[in-house]
């Protein structure tokens, strides 16, 4: 009967930890954006490494490369868009947990703080708060923010997860039933 639970003090404390990495990563994603656009004025630009990474303090009132950002209906497309994906990516997660599919929460973790962290500003700005910028070359990079890049993240390990990971993978593993 201990044994059981151990196991489930277990879990809850893994879950928790889980929740405080979620929690984590979006006050740093707020936190950055805020740092950003109270230290830079709107579309200012402050080279960190010349002619290739820098700041510039945008909002972005669209999605990835500012996809739809002259639409006057992309806001509300994309506030009803990320309610609904933060839906999906959280029945994902719960599925997760009751699989024990450790790889695939993590990402969900990274998904679901990127979504949260757009959707936040979405809400309270009616646009996204964006300030790293690379250059290549010629090239400009469209600016972007760290719940995008928690969003690469994840979806990078979602496809980890369903190519090699996953039982049923696109390349299984020799003799792996289980995630890891």
């Amino acid at each position: 009967m201990q044994g059981i639970g151990a196991n489930r003090r277990k879990r809850v404390i893994i879950e928790i930890l889980f929740l405080i990495l979620l929690i984590a990563l979006i006050a740093v994603d707020q936190i950055t954006k805020y740092h950003f656009s109270h230290e830079l004025t709107l579309y200012e630009v402050k080279p960190v490494i010349k002619d290739f990474f820098y700041f510039s303090y945008t909002i972005n009132t669209g999605a990835a490369w500012s996809f739809l950002a002259d639409a006057t209906w992309g806001q509300t497309f994309f506030k009803i868009l990320t309610a609904f994906a933060l839906v999906v990516f959280w029945a994902m997660y719960i599925y997760s947990v009751k699989k024990g599919y450790k790889w695939l929460k993590v990402s969900l973790i990274f998904l679901i703080s990127g979504t949260l962290g757009n959707f936040i500003d979405r809400i309270s700005i009616n646009g996204v708060i964006d300030f790293i910028g690379f250059t290549f070359g010629e090239y400009n990079f469209p600016i972007f923010n760290l719940a995008d890049t928690f969003l690469v993240v994840g979806v990078i390990m979602l496809i980890i997860q369903f190519l090699f990971i996953d039982k049923n993978a696109v390349f299984k593993r020799g003799n792996a039933s289980k995630d890891i």
